[in-house]
């Protein structure tokens, strides 16, 4: 009897039939995954449920009719939105914006699920589509009302196509009026979309390990200060009067600088005395490896800006300009705070300050001022 063959599989043989295996597999587990994601599809347009909206702050999506975007309406939106943020070592602007034509957003894929929305409309003509699209949210009565009323021309609405999306409405009669309406509107539009974003600015700075509760507790117990310091934050240097914590990765640094004094009167609120305060610390302590080089402020060459307002309950002033180094090359953005803690009759200087050199830092100056922006007093009258 001649002896049995036996057929071995050549090595080319086994990979092509592994292969073939895990095209196999892997056929079906698309087709598993694609069911299971059809079905949860189905059942959320039963339920009538909407996806989270996407998206980074600062990036607003300019919803206009193609006949705006081509005049000179377009200049004006770019002079407000894309204006400088104030202040920087290079132009960045205030907002990212791109346009889109109603139609875009409406039938291409996922252009409805961003987060900030401005649809700018003129609504003189009521067939255009963006006139269509305010008809449609705002309803016929408002809409009747813009076209008679000149002072109606914004509007605010949410979550149109998705949870978490905010969606501005600029309107008015002819091109003029309109550009009347962006200059009327803006700074209001701002600080609506700037509130907008703070939540997803605050899972930027606290989110990989929320707050430092040594540094945290450090500043109240120095300070008398509540602040919520993110835990990827490092202590730099601990003095009588001075605390400053940064953080550092290859390409930036991120620091605050604390400091306290006695009440003594509103003069220390005028700017030129809180410049005094930082020139005095920087000169003292923040220096670089060139001989006799330290931290300034660049109030010749530059603007400073400063603003008063009240935040949590405590009378701050805010102070924003360039910082450099005397004798180095070395600079960037600043914002000092002054904040007056009227129940112990102190005030605490706080200073943010930036430096990342080649990148942009529009929104690391943003993410040191979402952390100052929790500072409060106990006991702060309301």
């Amino acid at each position: 009897m001649p002896p049995k063959k036996h057929n071995f599989a050549s090595s080319s043989d086994i990979h092509a039939i592994n292969m073939s295996k895990i095209i196999r597999n892997c056929f079906f587990l698309v087709f598993a995954l694609t069911s299971i994601w059809s079905c949860k599809n189905e059942v959320a347009q039963k339920m009538g449920s909407k996806p989270s909206a996407m998206g980074r702050i600062n990036n607003v999506i300019i919803v206009a009719d193609q006949n705006i975007t081509d005049s000179n309406l377009a200049d004006t939106i770019s002079y407000y939105f894309e204006s400088p943020y104030p202040i920087l070592t290079a132009d960045e602007p205030i907002f990212d914006i791109r346009y889109m034509t109603p139609k875009q957003v409406l039938t291409q894929p996922y252009t409805k699920e961003l987060r900030t929305y401005v649809i700018i409309a003129d609504i003189s003509d009521t067939s255009s589509v963006s006139s269509k699209m305010i008809i449609e949210d705002l309803g016929n009565e408002k809409f009747q009302r813009a076209l008679t009323d000149p002072e109606f021309t914004s509007s605010v609405g949410q979550d149109k196509w998705a949870r978490g999306q905010l969606i501005i409405y600029i309107f008015a009669k002819g091109r003029n009026n309109l550009a009347q309406a962006i200059n009327k509107n803006f700074a209001a539009i701002a600080k609506r979309i700037n509130q907008h974003d703070q939540k997803n600015l605050a899972a930027t700075v606290y989110g990989i390990q929320d707050i430092n509760t040594e540094l945290t507790r450090a500043v109240f117990d120095q300070f008398g200060l509540n602040i919520r310091i993110p835990g990827l934050f490092k202590k730099a240097l601990h003095d009588t009067n001075l605390l400053w914590v940064r953080l550092d990765d290859k390409e930036m640094n991120q620091s605050l600088v604390f400091r306290k004094f006695k009440y003594e009167n509103k003069n220390q609120f005028r700017m030129d005395n809180i410049i005094r305060l930082r020139n005095e610390y920087g000169k003292q302590y923040i220096r670089t490896s060139a001989d006799n080089a330290y931290m300034s402020t660049n109030v010749i060459d530059l603007p400073t800006f400063e603003y008063t307002y009240i935040q949590n309950n405590v009378y701050t002033k805010e102070v924003r300009g360039i910082w450099e180094t005397v004798n180095d090359f070395m600079g960037g953005p600043f914002v000092s705070y002054l904040l007056h803690n009227e129940t112990k009759g102190e005030v605490v200087f706080i200073d943010a300050f930036v430096f990342a050199p080649g990148r942009e830092k529009r929104d690391l100056i943003q993410q040191l001022d979402c952390i100052v922006k929790t500072a409060n007093f106990s006991g702060a009258a309301k």
